[in-house]
């Protein structure tokens, strides 16, 4: 944000939230319970024409001074504290889910004044959240807040245009899912099925029936665990991290499902040498598989 013009009024405003709840990706939405205040010097009231700019469903938005008017201060200045509740608009980028790192922001400016008159200054001291402010599924990795200039590319109509941008403060809480969610409940069932797939490698080359309809249940089961999680996701216009990890999945299945059918015909022979060729390629094929997908998962999450 540039400097403030030296007429302008600064307004000191702190955030202290104490509730984040209905936390909705589909709708890009969450609900705040905030503690809000103001520390100023001079004639303009900063909360007379404050808004709440990424706030929707105002009628369901309630402000509560904590005070009838605001409290003189032994500096002289002004203090008023405001207890905000309501449902704010926040659009969610999926493409790392189920690691995803998401921030809950709250912007206000005034709709009045610009900032040759009225400049909010962010205090960085006094601003946090509640020690035992917790969100369902998510962790809670810390807070930032900002000064903003706010531009707008329109005079809305006003016959002396004032082009002079809007002072605004942004506050954002970093949440993000635990990593425990990821592993124990996406990844886990999806290794497990992946394993047994990949069990038809070790059966014995003679079991030609055995060693096909293995992988072929273990793709089955990976459709549906594909299908249980996507369910639950807004429809996006691309891959999320975990569809790029299935994507790995199904051509590593693919593939052995194409190896069992290859060494099927050596081992119909049933000659000694065509299943010792099937065993030698079953060993270094399962393990380079498993280093595939290691790998492979790694270098996805990295990226």
């Amino acid at each position: 944000m540039p400097n403030p013009a030296s007429s302008a009024q600064q307004v000191q405003v702190g955030f202290y939230p104490i509730n984040v709840y209905g936390l909705d990706i589909s709708s890009n939405t969450y609900y705040l319970d905030t503690y809000i205040w103001f520390k100023w010097k001079g004639a303009i009231d900063p909360i007379a024409d404050l808004e709440l700019v990424n706030s929707v469903d105002d009628w369901g938005m309630t402000q509560k001074l904590g005070y009838e008017k605001p409290q003189k201060q032994p500096d002289g200045s002004q203090y008023q504290i405001i207890r905000v509740e309501g449902r704010f608009f926040q659009p969610f980028s999926l493409a790392k889910y189920p690691l995803d790192r998401q921030r809950l922001g709250v912007t206000l400016e005034n709709s009045i004044y610009t900032s040759k008159d009225l400049v909010y200054l962010a205090d960085q001291k006094d601003s946090g959240y509640a020690e035992l402010l917790s969100i369902q599924g998510w962790q809670i990795n810390g807070w930032e807040m900002q000064n903003l200039a706010h531009n707008y590319p329109s005079n809305f109509g006003l016959a002396v245009p004032d082009l002079a941008p809007y002072s605004a403060i942004r506050y954002e809480l970093l949440v993000g899912r635990p990593l425990n969610y990821f592993i124990w409940k996406l990844l886990l069932p999806l290794i497990i099925v992946l394993v047994a797939g990949w069990g038809a490698l070790l059966l014995h080359p003679s079991y030609v029936e055995s060693r096909i309809a293995i992988p072929f249940t273990a793709l089955l089961t990976i459709v549906f665990l594909q299908q249980s999680y996507s369910d639950a996701l807004p429809e996006v216009g691309y891959l999320v991290l975990l569809d790029k990890i299935y994507a790995l999945s199904y051509l590593l299945i693919i593939a052995t499902i194409m190896e069992t059918i290859v060494t099927a015909d050596w081992a119909k022979t049933q000659q000694s040498e065509a299943i010792a060729r099937v065993k030698k390629l079953d060993r270094p094929f399962l393990i380079a598989q498993c280093t595939i997908l290691l790998l492979g998962v790694f270098l996805l999450i990295k990226l």
